[in-house]
């Protein structure tokens, strides 16, 4: 993407999607960023709405790692093959938990972390990218082949490996990825959602509490909430301090997703189930919210 050309993104997207295209708006790139309604989600009509002649792409995550609602990237993909254009998703939120199908959803470039549902180490991620579609490097240098060309090779992987890479990480994401497939995808998902639906059902009914999110379709299992009008940095430490329970709280690298809420002042508390939680685990949690939630 470049100067002259139209790409259009969503409000759910975290801060590394949308602060690379806010720089490359400012070198003259044309931007629409899709609005979010008051439960997060968008409306797949305003795409096409906002198609230009100059349109080159669509950016989106899979999955918002606020709400944990979850785009239908599927029907995004089906749009973008159809007219022409390319179809960049960010699946930081579901990459090891939900199947993702390249060539049938449409995905010209997949990007993800491995820290999260592939459970890997920090520092560690992937970008899948369709043959054909040509990826300009942000670093360049060594790269082991080459050695005396003054340019830096253009074959992938290598044209996107600068330096020394991270085999430590590599190894542990690798190992990350064998659990994966040894305990099985499928399993992993329906027991971190069966503990998500678990949370929500004991949290959603408590006076003062506020979840954000669509729980009526297809989601990642998080759940995020505000306890009545206080700080969710508050809540934070006193659910790390007292109950030994971790969250993470504030604006979680996704400004213009709190702002569709209404949040950007108190920021939310973040639950995020993992399938080694145990359903005692869960209704401490719903305890702690409780007990906080009282005052």
């Amino acid at each position: 993407f470049g100067p002259g050309d139209h790409v259009i993104t969503t409000m759910l997207e975290h801060n590394s999607v949308l602060r690379p295209l806010y720089l490359l708006e400012e070198a003259g790139l044309e931007l629409t960023i899709l609005p979010a309604d008051q439960n997060g989600c968008i409306c797949y009509e305003d795409i096409e709405k906002a198609i230009r002649p100059n349109t080159k792409g669509i950016i989106c995550t899979h999955a918002s790692n606020l709400t944990g609602n979850m785009v239908d990237i599927g029907r995004i993909g089906r749009f973008c093959r159809k007219i022409g254009l390319l179809f960049v998703v960010d699946a930081s939120q579901t990459a090891g938990v939900f199947d993702i199908n390249m060539e049938e959803m449409g995905i010209d470039v997949l990007c993800f972390t491995g820290h999260k549902g592939l459970l890997g180490p920090q520092g560690t991620g992937g970008i899948c990218v369709r043959q054909g579609v040509a990826v300009r490097p942000l670093i360049v240098g060594g790269s082991g082949v080459h050695s005396y060309s003054k340019a830096h090779p253009e074959d992938m992987p290598t044209a996107l490996e600068a330096g020394t890479l991270n085999g430590h990480g590599i190894a542990g994401l690798y190992a990350a990825l064998r659990y994966i497939q040894e305990t099985g995808m499928e399993q992993i998902r329906e027991r971190e959602l069966f503990l998500m639906r678990q949370f929500y059902d004991g949290v959603r009914t408590i006076p003062g509490v506020t979840i954000y999110g669509d729980f009526m379709g297809q989601r990642a299992p998080i759940v995020s909430l505000n306890i009545r009008d206080y700080d969710s940095g508050e809540v934070a430490d006193e659910l790390a301090y007292h109950y030994e329970i971790y969250t993470r709280a504030g604006a979680h690298c996704a400004p213009l997703m709190h702002r569709a809420l209404g949040t950007e002042s108190t920021g939310a508390v973040r639950f995020s189930m993992s399938h080694f939680n145990t359903e005692a685990e869960i209704d401490e949690a719903v305890r702690a919210v409780h007990e906080i939630a009282e005052g």
